[in-house]
């Protein structure tokens, strides 16, 4: 949810702590993604929110807690992409399956953004905010990835390639939501556009999962 959605509601979204931190974590997140942690200063993340100075500080302790709470609303949103996926997977054939879960991936990619652009902007150089991600996050990602590659070479659906690539294939296939503007200005073309993403998510599941 953007900072605008959260004032636009025109209705009771809770306690007015609750909306602070809500409107402080919105903040946050679109700061974060779109300039770094380093360059996104506090005072910048309360005037975003429209709150007064001093809250996140109030509410999270420090900006290292903010972020963490931040990234922790970043991985629940992604999260709740994802597990209806599992359910609605569970009956389809192998092959298929796979297509299905890299598609999906695709578009939930696209609808959490920020996923994606802040964990290629952090996983350039070490730092504690990479081992938090690593740990609360892409280690989990990477094990739910590694076991799709194994069912698929298990099954003849995947090619022969290390599964360390075949991770960064799958991750990889989210930089043109985090790419879009370069996108815009090479092809004209709107990569958030829901026509443009499922061309974008078929063309990545047909490159990975070919029908062998």
């Amino acid at each position: 949810m953007t900072v605008e959605a959260l004032r636009s509601t025109g209705k009771p979204t809770g306690s007015s702590t609750e909306r602070t931190r809500r409107a402080l974590i919105a903040a946050g997140i679109s700061l974060f993604s779109q300039k770094g942690y380093d360059a996104t200063s506090t005072r910048q993340i309360e005037a975003e929110a429209q709150v007064q100075r001093n809250l996140m500080t109030y509410h999270f302790g420090s900006k290292e807690q903010f972020w963490k709470a931040c990234m922790t609303e970043l991985n629940e949103r992604m999260a709740n992409q994802m597990e209806p996926v599992l359910a609605q997977s569970r009956d389809i054939a192998t092959g298929e399956r796979i297509r299905f879960m890299i598609r999906r991936f695709v578009r939930a990619s696209a609808a959490v953004p920020e996923v994606g652009r802040i964990m290629f902007d952090e996983g350039r150089h070490a730092s504690w905010r990479l081992e938090w991600l690593v740990e609360n996050y892409a280690e989990g990602f990477f094990g739910a990835v590694g076991a799709l590659f194994d069912e698929g070479r298990a099954a003849g659906i995947v090619a022969d390639i290390p599964k360390l690539n075949f991770y960064y294939m799958v991750v990889g296939s989210a930089s043109i939501f985090s790419m879009s503007a370069e996108c815009t200005l090479l092809t004209g073309k709107d990569a958030f556009d829901p026509a443009m993403i499922d061309v974008h998510a078929d063309a990545v599941a047909t490159l990975i999962a070919p029908r062998l």
